[in-house]
């Protein structure tokens, strides 16, 4: 059972997938399973930008990401936004790349033939928790 923030953080840098929650613009959720990155209090998710959540953070900033194993769980309700920064946007996409131990060719598109290199058509969510439940 998480008992600190600092139990938090090496449970975040563990886990592999987590929940994502968005508003639509009929202010119905939308949820889907992502691979992220917890940095320095925030998570990153790496996505397409002509996604769904893309779309509905831009219409509304609110979001929800919930990580959870068998008995543990981390909640986090606050605020998100596209990285616009390009230098930003590959440092962000390189710690995806290497969390996940993804091999990319020269074009830098994945073994699933994504182009994650390429911020045209990928962007960085960054999400700036303003609550935080765990256990």
């Amino acid at each position: 059972m998480l008992k600190s923030l600092n139990d938090v953080v090496d449970f975040m840098k563990r886990q592999r997938i987590a929940s994502f929650a968005t508003v639509d613009t009929e202010r119905k959720p939308h949820v889907v399973p992502v691979w992220f990155e917890y940095d320095d209090g925030k998570v990153f998710v790496q996505t397409d930008r002509n996604s769904a959540k893309v779309h509905n953070i831009k219409k509304n900033k609110n979001v929800a990401i919930t990580v959870y194993s068998a008995e543990e769980a981390v909640i986090l309700r606050g605020e998100a936004r596209i990285i616009r920064d390009e230098e930003e946007f590959v440092k962000r996409t390189q710690a995806h790349v290497n969390k996940y131990n993804l091999k990319l060719d020269e074009q830098g598109r994945d073994s699933m033939g994504i182009p994650l290199c390429n911020s045209k058509i990928r962007c960085v969510v960054e999400i700036t928790p303003k609550k935080t439940k765990f256990w």
